[in-house]
């Protein structure tokens, strides 16, 4: 007796776990990167019991928290490097990424609260320009060939940045 009466609360507890997973699965499916969206939502306990607009919101804060990787990459390599071009394009790169990508990514999370999802995307994309370009601009210097494993790890970074762009886009896409 219980035996049963553990398992019937257990199933109870896990079940809605479940189903918001799903829901977490669901809304990540579209995105060009399924795996990336779900890590970014594994790593905030609150996801689970999250709607669709708190799942958009915990992309947000993951798009915030991969920013300030980059940032702190683009600070590093900006002191290490010797050659005067592409210093000059990574201190370009962290001050539009420190400067105005973090006001586009505020507008975001405020225009999601309001519900206005039409300027919320458009401020994620907005500021997904500023690391795209960065990204080309350091391309075009070929910041590769200076520190390779770095800039590996930094184009890593931007292109993760990039896909949690994406699914929050896709995902307010849907509203």
């Amino acid at each position: 007796m219980i035996i049963k009466f553990l398992l019937l609360t257990l199933l109870v507890i896990i079940s809605p776990i479940w189903a918001e997973n799903d829901l977490m699965i669901n809304e990540c499916h579209n995105a060009q990167a399924p795996t990336t969206c779900m890590q970014c939502l594994e790593s905030d306990p609150t996801s689970v019991h999250a709607d669709p607009v708190g799942i958009a919101g915990i992309v947000i804060h993951c798009l915030d928290s991969r920013l300030n990787i980059i940032i702190n990459n683009l600070t590093d390599l900006s002191s290490k490097e010797d050659k005067a071009e592409v210093r000059k394009v990574l201190e370009a790169c962290k001050h539009d990424l420190s400067m105005e990508v973090p006001k586009k990514l505020s507008e975001a999370k405020t225009d999601l609260r309001s519900g206005d999802y039409d300027k919320t995307a458009r401020s994620i994309m907005l500021a997904l320009g500023y690391a795209s370009n960065c990204r080309y601009n350091l391309q075009s210097v070929k910041f590769d060939e200076s520190f390779f494993e770095e800039s590996l790890e930094l184009f890593s970074q931007i292109n993760i940045y990039a896909q949690l762009s994406d699914a929050a886009m896709r995902i307010i896409d849907r509203f």
